[in-house]
C-alpha cells in the first residue's frame, strides 16, 4: 500500500545505495588510472605510445578487479501482480503485470539464481554460515487478492516460493476460493486476500505469510499543514481516511462515505511505526506512549497471524520501508527474528537480523521493452552482488527514462498548444 510518499522511501534507499556504489568504481578507476599514468611518467613511455596505451589498460584492468565489493544477496520485493490494477490509487507506482513477473522469473533462472525462503536465508545469516552467491528471496507486500490470482500461478510453474507480508487490517471476509489465472470462470482483480486463501498458499508451500502490521498506516508528526483534501490527492492520501476507519478495512477503496471529508488538512505525517506521533490535544507523543503503541501493533499482527495460521509469523515488514532503531528492538522483544527497511546489501558484514531489499517493477526506459527490463532487473541483482559495474547500466536506463518523460511532457504541450491556437484562428475567423 501507498500514499503520495509512500515510495519515497524505497527510491531514496536505492539510489543512495546506487550512489555509493558508483563513487566507489570511480574512485578505485580514478586512483588506479593516476597510478598507471604515474608509472608511465616515471619510465618515460610516451602516453600515447603502445606501451603508454598498454600501461592505461593495464590500470583499468586493475580497477576492475576491485569494482567488486563483498558479495550480499538480492532480496526483490513486489506488491500488486495484475492485468487490471485501476482500483489501486498508486498502481503506477507498485503494480506489475502477470507478463512481466513471469518474464522476471525466466531471467532468474538464465542467471542461475536459486530462490530461496525468506525465513531460511534469514537464519542461516544469523547463524554465520556462509550463504551461496547465487541465493536471493523474493517478498511480496500487501495481500493483494491479485497474488492469488496471478502472482501464484506463475510462481508455482517456476518452482518459486516468497514472503508474502499482509496488514491484519485488511484481510478479506470469508468467502469461497476465488479463481485464478488458468480457470475458465472470471477473475477478479480488486480487493485483498482472505484467510483461506493465505492458508492455501503456505500449504501449497507458494507464500509463506509474514506479518506487515495492523493498519499501514501514517501518523501526524506535526502542527505543520501540508495540503489540503482534494478529489485529485484523496485516492493516494487514503490513510487518513484508514486513521479514521477503526479495525476491517478490506473494502475502503468501495466506501462512499468517506469520514475526512474534502477540504481537510493533511497533516506533516511520516509512517506511524516509525516516528513519534502528535496531536492537538497532547502535543508530541512520549517515547513510552510510542513504545506502546508500537508493541500493541507487533503483538496483534503476531497473534492474529498465529491464529489464524497455525503457527506464529517470524518476519515483519516494516510498511513503506520505514522503521526506527526503537521499533526494532521492539520487534525483537516481541519474537520476531528479522525485519525489513535495511539500506544495505545483506552481505555477512551486515546486521543479520535487518533485511535490505529493492523494489522491482516494469517498463524501466518508460516504455514497454521486455529486453530493456531485464538488463534493469539484471543491474540490480547484480549491484546487490556487489558488481559495481553495473551501477552504469542502472544510470543510462534511469536517463533514458527521463529522457522519454521529457519527450511526453513537450508532446503534450505542443498539442495543447496546438489546440489553443486552432481555437484562437477559429475565433477569429
Amino acid at each position: 500500500m501507498s500514499d503520495a510518499r509512500s515510495l519515497t522511501p524505497h527510491t531514496t534507499a536505492r539510489r543512495a545505495l546506487r550512489r555509493r556504489l558508483l563513487l566507489r568504481m570511480l574512485a578505485v578507476t580514478l586512483l588506479c588510472g593516476l597510478a598507471g599514468g604515474g608509472l608511465v611518467a616515471l619510465a618515460g613511455i610516451p602516453a600515447a605510445g603502445p606501451l603508454g596505451l598498454l600501461a592505461g589498460g593495464a590500470g583499468f584492468l586493475a580497477a576492475a578487479r576491485f569494482w567488486r565489493l563483498e558479495p550480499g544477496v538480492p532480496v526483490l520485493t513486489y506488491h500488486s501482480v495484475s492485468d487490471n490494477a485501476a482500483w489501486l490509487p498508486w498502481r503506477s507506482e507498485i503494480s506489475i503485470r502477470p507478463a512481466s513477473l513471469d518474464r522476471q522469473l525466466r531471467l532468474f533462472r538464465r542467471m542461475g539464481m536459486q530462490i530461496v525462503d525468506s525465513e531460511t536465508l534469514v537464519r542461516a545469516r544469523l547463524a554465520a554460515r556462509p550463504v551461496p552467491g547465487n541465493w536471493m528471496a523474493l517478498h511480496f507486500d500487501d495481500g493483494y487478492l491479485d497474488n492469488w490470482v496471478a502472482a501464484a500461478p506463475i510462481l508455482r510453474r517456476h518452482g518459486a516460493c516468497a514472503a508474502l507480508f499482509v496488514s491484519t487490517d485488511f484481510i478479506a471476509p470469508p468467502q469461497p476460493l476465488r479463481p485464478m489465472m488458468g480457470h475458465e470462470e472470471p477473475l477478479r482483480w480488486d480487493g485483498y486476500l482472505s484467510w483461506d486463501e493465505l492458508r492455501a498458499l503456505e500449504a501449497e508451500g507458494t507464500f509463506r505469510i509474514e506479518a506487515h502490521g495492523t493498519d499501514h498506516g501514517r501518523i501526524a508528526t506535526g502542527p505543520e499543514t501540508v495540503d489540503r483534501l482534494t478529489p485529485e490527492n484523496a485516492g493516494r492520501l487514503s490513510w487518513m481516511q484508514w486513521a479514521r476507519m477503526p479495525g476491517d478495512k478490506h473494502d475502503w477503496y468501495l466506501r462512499r462515505n468517506r469520514p475526512v471529508p474534502l477540504g481537510s488538512a493533511v497533516p506533516v505525517s511520516a509512517p506511524a511505526l516509525a516516528a513519534r506521533g502528535w496531536s492537538s490535544e497532547t502535543g508530541q507523543e512520549s517515547d513510552a506512549a510510542y513504545d506502546a503503541r508500537v508493541r500493541a501493533v507487533l503483538a496483534t499482527s503476531r497473534e492474529v497471524i498465529a491464529r489464524e495460521m497455525g503457527r506464529a509469523p517470524v518476519l515483519f515488514c516494516w510498511p513503506q520501508n520505514q522503521t526506527s532503531d526503537r521499533a526494532r528492538a521492539l520487534a525483537r522483544e516481541a519474537g520476531f527474528l528479522a525485519t525489513t527497511a535495511g539500506q544495505a546489501r545483506n552481505t555477512a558484514s551486515d546486521p543479520a537480523a535487518i533485511l535490505s531489499r529493492v523494489h522491482i517493477g516494469e517498463d524501466y526506459a518508460g516504455f514497454r521493452c521486455g529486453w530493456i527490463d531485464d538488463l534493469a532487473v539484471r543491474a540490480q541483482i547484480r549491484c546487490f552482488q556487489g558488481y559495481v559495474g553495473w551501477v552504469a547500466v542502472l544510470g543510462a536506463v534511469g536517463a533514458l527514462r527521463r529522457a522519454v518523460r521529457l519527450l511526453t511532457r513537450l508532446r503534450v504541450w505542443g498539442r495543447g498548444r496546438g489546440a489553443g491556437t486552432g481555437a484562437l484562428q477559429e475565433g477569429m475567423s
